[in-house]
């Protein structure tokens, strides 16, 4: 990890964080602030930065072959199975610096600074250090959910389709996909992808206390879980976890867009997958 900064650069918004670029190094901040430092959202760490940022390139137009990264916190494995990465090396190898404080850069050379976002906004540190103890809990490998079972194979298995939105193509648009349908028939095998905006069709909040078990560490804290129906251009639905970061009450006919964060721990795995937040 790297403490360098170097002086204010221009941040724009990108999946609710801050994204800039200086030549061909590409960076990304948590909007978030204590103590003068970048701090993680209630649902945000250095992997959910890593993949918003690949995917700010990849809206830009550029191409990386493969990735790496020195830092153990980077999970490398999510990365290349979420970004469809391949795990080697090439002569234009990129790769992942990870910041002291919440934010990283990713760049086909070397980075020793971070350029410094302005006007961060200020967590309750109260809040921040019980959600960080929250986790720690969660993430602990004796911590058992109590909750729907999925083993990591079957988490991995389905990761690239619901990172990415994949649907599968047949008479109607299926997100996720699933070869029978209720009849038992092939659906057609292609496959395309939905577009990352939706719109709010309704929306519920549970109460820490009617939360799935799997929340039941953090739920307490975050004054329960909401979730919102939606629906995409190609008339797909589904329902999403909203973002726990961002305290936004969503109206019928909002617009949403589908970001990458952390839903869950199980057996001392990080489990990540798409949320929804609203967007002007």
């Amino acid at each position: 990890m790297f403490l360098g900064e170097i002086a204010m650069s221009e941040f724009s918004n990108w999946q609710g964080y801050l994204v800039c670029n200086q030549g061909d190094d590409y960076f990304i901040s948590s909007p978030w602030g204590l103590n003068d430092k970048a701090v993680f959202g209630a649902d945000s760490d250095y992997n959910t930065l890593a993949l918003s940022l690949l995917q700010y390139m990849h809206s830009l137009g550029i191409k990386i072959d493969s990735l790496k990264s020195e830092d153990s916190i980077i999970d490398m494995s999510f990365l290349n199975i979420a970004s469809g990465l391949e795990e080697n090396t090439s002569i234009n190898q990129w790769s992942i610096f990870c910041s002291e404080e919440a934010m990283l850069g990713i760049s086909n050379s070397s980075l020793t600074n971070f350029p410094k976002p302005e006007n961060l906004n200020n967590v309750d540190e109260i809040r921040y250090n019980s959600l960080s103890e929250a986790w720690g809990k969660e993430s602990a490998i004796e911590n058992v959910s109590q909750g729907a079972y999925i083993s990591a194979q079957q988490y991995s298995e389905t990761l690239v389709s619901r990172i990415n939105l994949l649907a599968q193509s047949g008479n109607d648009h299926i997100w996720p996909p699933r070869e029978l349908n209720e009849q038992g028939d092939y659906y057609g095998s292609e496959i395309i992808r939905l577009s990352n905006t939706c719109k709010i069709e309704s929306w519920t909040k549970l109460s820490a206390a009617g939360a799935p078990s799997e929340f039941s560490i953090r739920a307490p804290l975050l004054g329960g879980i909401s979730t919102a129906y939606v629906s995409f251009n190609h008339g797909t639905k589904g329902v999403f976890l909203l973002v726990d970061d961002e305290e936004i009450s969503p109206e019928i006919g909002d617009k949403g867009e589908i970001v990458v964060r952390r839903i869950y721990a199980q057996e001392g795995q990080m489990r990540y997958g798409t949320k929804v937040r609203i967007i002007d």
